[in-house]
């Protein structure tokens, strides 16, 4: 008994030599950004804009109460500032919220046009200095203004910043981050590239909503826009980078019957090799892709080997135009999107540093780039072919 007093008597006097929560942060005292934008304004200053949630608006109709908030029934609020660097003008803008901005839960982070341009290094200074900021945090530029994006009043989800983020992991288009975008900037023989969205008005609506649309990659020289990957050019991108995105391919079978052929690519394997062969670069690129019939209007009969054969040859030339059409557009604009350069780094270092390191990629124009593309239909869907085929409709 004596013990067990002596050691309750021991443990009660340790209780007073633990500390108390002198640096607590009570819920009600943050403010949670989701999303944030940035741009430039006319005079050269950095426009800073985010996106909060209103607590009290998040009940729905019959929800709990709380006032409009200034959210005009929104369940979010929009603020913006400028200042002459991107914490000058988020400091101005915390000067008036009677909450602190936790940028912990931020997943997207919106880039105008007009920055990108400029130039995008400063975000990689001032972001990862704060332990708040992920670099997980989706990256997206924008034709236009940033905030535009953000004013946006999609329909299926609550927050525009919720779409943004969807849109950017959906698997439509390749997946970048904050660091993908950080270590192309940093890799030898690379340049970054970033989802390029943009702001769409519905169509045919009663009531006309303001959503936002996909439109592609913004191409960058450095960390500054050069140029844009849309449609056709996007899809070969994300090939050339052996991305296995889920994508529409429209083949034009008949020209002069304008019969065409809808396929969804299903898998694709990308595999580059690079070359020196009398100081001469080579890049063999093989591609492996599998694709499901989506729809065919020339009515074909696909139990028959040689009409899905012409489906198949039909898709190699156009994955094969379309990352063609890639390869041009990089050495136009001077930029190593697929970061050719990077394979040649790793497979022949001694060459890189003493050949091509400097004046990178100027060699990629004058290299020589062998396409080769294989494709299989691995589906056609519950039919062979159409099955009003034989009747009057014809």
């Amino acid at each position: 008994m004596r013990r067990r007093s002596a050691l309750c008597a021991f443990l009660a006097c340790s209780l007073l030599l633990l500390s108390g929560c002198w640096d607590r942060t009570e819920i009600n005292d943050v403010a949670f950004v989701v999303s944030s934008a940035v741009d430039l304004d006319e005079d050269g200053k950095v426009r800073i804009t985010v996106m909060v949630p209103l607590p009290g608006q998040m009940g729905g109709a019959t929800g709990g109460g709380g006032g409009t908030g200034g959210g005009g029934g929104k369940s979010y609020y929009l603020d913006s500032e400028a200042g002459s660097t991107f914490r000058a003008a988020q400091a101005k803008l915390q000067q008036r919220m009677s909450r602190r901005m936790f940028f912990g839960h931020r997943r997207t982070l919106i880039v105008g046009e007009d920055v990108a341009k400029a130039g995008i290094g400063d975000l990689f200074d001032s972001s990862p200095r704060n332990s708040e900021n992920r670099m997980s945090t989706y990256l997206v530029t924008t034709k236009g203004k940033a905030y535009e994006l953000l004013q946006a009043a999609p329909k299926f989800e609550r927050f525009p910043s919720e779409v943004i983020r969807e849109l950017a992991k959906s698997g439509s288009l390749m997946d970048i981050n904050m660091k993908d975008v950080g270590v192309a900037l940093n890799a030898p023989g690379s340049d970054p590239v970033m989802v390029l969205m943009d702001v769409k008005n519905s169509v045919k609506s009663d009531k006309q909503s303001k959503e936002i649309e996909v439109k592609g990659y913004a191409q960058f020289r450095g960390d500054k826009m050069i140029g844009t990957l849309e449609n056709e050019e996007a899809q070969g991108f994300s090939w050339l980078r052996n991305e296995s995105i889920k994508t529409t391919v429209d083949l034009e079978y008949d020209k002069e019957k304008k019969n065409r052929i809808g396929l969804r690519m299903h898998e694709v394997h990308t595999r580059i090799k690079p070359a020196i062969r009398d100081d001469k670069l080579r890049f063999t690129i093989n591609v492996q892709a599998k694709a499901v019939l989506l729809e065919d209007e020339k009515h074909l009969d696909l139990s028959q080997i040689k009409n899905v054969d012409k489906i198949e040859l039909l898709l190699n030339d156009y994955m094969k135009k379309a990352m063609t059409r890639v390869i041009e557009k990089c050495k136009k604009n001077n930029v190593d999107s697929i970061q050719f350069g990077t394979y040649i780094w790793r497979s022949f270092p001694d060459q890189w540093k003493a050949t091509y390191a400097k004046n990178w990629p100027q060699a990629m124009k004058q290299a020589e780039y062998d396409i080769y593309v294989k494709s299989t239909l691995i589906e056609t869907g519950l039919i062979y072919e159409n099955v009003t085929k034989g009747s009057s409709f014809k």
